[in-house]
């Protein structure tokens, strides 16, 4: 019989290589990779690798407390909030206009790098997830606006729905069944999230406008 802590090691990593997986084929030839497509693969990539770090913490260095855990755990946080500022840019690239993206930029900009810097004064995993569902709110308030336009998604929206119900499970301590963990039952959750992700990143811009114009 698996631990809850295995169990939510083994999750992670099938939920880092189905992001990982949907993220590569993300990453296509037509899509320019600043554009709106080209963030929103990037922020695909770090949430895979950012899954990828919390299953090497929670399977290897995390169950028997050696010292990389605190390094790994930091760093799997800091990696969120780097992915929550590319979730803005997405939005702002696919529903903004230029003068309102640069202040969406600048703010999550700021927002994210004194989550960052906080991450090393004070152990609370949820100013990170505070972030990070800001900005997820954010892209699905734009992406349900932009049905009418033709720019928002149902997929993407879809995506981040599930997102938000398997983030509320570990809050309820939810579990799937008796001794699986209620972590392990957030990445089983997520997982149809990918889909959605992958589908929804499918009609985003590919051409621009760009981060650098």
């Amino acid at each position: 019989m698996l631990s809850e802590l295995s169990y939510s090691a083994l999750t992670d990593v099938i939920l880092a290589c189905l992001q990982a997986f949907a993220a590569g084929c993300l990453i296509r030839p037509d899509v320019v990779k600043t554009s709106a497509a080209g963030v929103w693969a990037l922020s695909m990539s770090l949430i895979a690798f950012t899954f990828m770090l919390g299953a090497i913490d929670h399977g290897f260095f995390e169950p028997v407390a050696h010292w990389l855990h605190e390094p790994l755990k930091i760093t799997t946080r800091a990696l969120a909030a780097v992915t929550s500022f590319f979730i803005c840019v997405t939005a702002a690239l696919q529903f903004l206009q230029s003068h309102h993206r640069k202040l969406v930029y600048i703010v999550s900009a700021a927002v994210n790098a004194a989550v960052i810097l906080s991450l090393f004064l004070t152990d609370n995993f949820f100013i990170v997830m505070g972030t990070y569902s800001a900005a997820m709110l954010f892209l699905l308030t734009l992406s349900i606006l932009g049905l009418k336009k033709g720019t928002g998604s149902l997929a993407l929206a879809g995506g981040i729905v599930i997102t938000f119900v398997a983030s509320s499970l570990p809050i309820v301590g939810f579990e799937l069944f008796s001794g699986f963990g209620i972590y392990a039952t957030y990445h089983v959750v997520l997982m149809p999230a990918v889909l959605c992700f992958y589908l929804g990143g499918l009609k985003l811009d590919r051409q621009g406008p760009t981060l650098v114009k």
